[in-house]
């Protein structure tokens, strides 16, 4: 038996193992797909979820991608001035960082932000 609860009310449902990738409706009338484990998840995700979860984790990866690349350039300007001669490497940093972070966020979702946070953390920590 795989046992595991809705994601919307909490609902739990104990289901045989055969009927594991199948649909079944809460009570709540919200989709679940049975888990392959006891207390995986369950959600069935609409094209909806996929957009926004693409616009908020792409988004945001892009983001933390350009002002790590901001971050940089300024300890770069700081410790060798002549901002005029880094104007084109400034841009080429960021925008690279950005991509980079814009895909980890596009491909990745959560993971990819996560992965994107822990490289952060440990060059603060360094």
């Amino acid at each position: 038996m795989i046992d595991f609860r809705c994601w919307y009310c909490n609902r739990r449902y104990s289901v045989v193992e055969k009927r594991v990738g199948q649909r079944i409706t809460c009570g709540c009338q919200y989709a679940l797909r049975v888990p392959k484990r006891s207390g995986g998840r369950c959600r069935v995700k609409t094209l909806t979820d996929w957009v926004v979860e693409t616009v908020v984790y792409a988004g945001g990866g892009a983001f933390l991608g350009v002002g790590m690349g901001l971050l940089i350039c300024t300890q770069v300007v700081a410790r060798f001035g002549q901002m005029s001669a880094l104007y084109v490497p400034t841009i080429s940093i960021c925008g690279v960082l950005g991509l980079v972070g814009f895909l980890a966020g596009l491909f990745g979702g959560e993971r990819g932000m996560n992965w994107l946070g822990r490289l952060i953390r440990a060059r603060e920590e360094a």
